[in-house]
């Protein structure tokens, strides 16, 4: 299957079991730490979370059959920690890009990166937010690979030896993404 084939779009009400069920297998197969209600509050109630709270979205991408591939939220509001980012974005209108997961069998095929790409722009459009920031786990892997191919600038990298998350805190440039209404027009 090719990113072509992949089809991203809002989350709705019949979505959310699947989602959240999606969510959750990432979490324990893949990030190693499992569901943790200090860092996933929106995984107890992903209906509350993204369908219901403005400024919020939950995308999913699907193959052409319809299997859940993966998905990616839209949380209203820069980070949590550490306070240096935090006053940093205080008082902004900051979108952040969170649940970027795909599921292992269907990695490497465009779908994490549509998914991205589908979120930025509703962000901007719709959400009318102009700074999309995330934060990644480098040491999943491919993680940091990822964000870096993508128009990102490194906000602050908390990497750090021997501690569980190897943090690294980045802008994603909504200018630069194909298809994205801040896209300045070319003459």
């Amino acid at each position: 299957m090719l990113a072509t084939s992949t089809h991203v779009d809002l989350a709705g009400p019949a979505d959310v079991d699947a989602a959240r069920t999606l969510m959750m297998r990432v979490l324990a197969e893949d990030l190693g730490y499992g569901f943790r209600p200090e860092w996933h509050a929106d995984l107890a109630d992903p209906a509350t979370a993204y369908l219901h709270t403005p400024g919020q979205a939950l995308f999913l991408a699907r193959d052409p059959d319809g299997t859940l591939l993966g998905t990616t939220a839209v949380k209203a509001g820069g980070p949590r920690s550490p306070q240096l980012l935090v006053d940093h974005y205080a008082g902004r209108p900051v979108a952040q890009l969170a649940r970027v997961w795909v599921l292992a069998e269907h990695r490497r095929r465009g779908v994490a990166r549509a998914l991205v790409h589908a979120a930025a722009r509703w962000a901007v459009a719709e959400g009318g937010y102009r700074t999309v920031y995330l934060h990644t786990d480098a040491a999943v892997p491919g993680a940091e690979a990822f964000w870096r191919s993508m128009p990102v600038r490194e906000v602050l990298d908390e990497r750090a030896p021997g501690e569980l998350l190897q943090t690294i805190h980045f802008e994603l440039d909504v200018t630069a993404l194909p298809g994205n209404p801040a896209r300045p027009a070319r003459d």
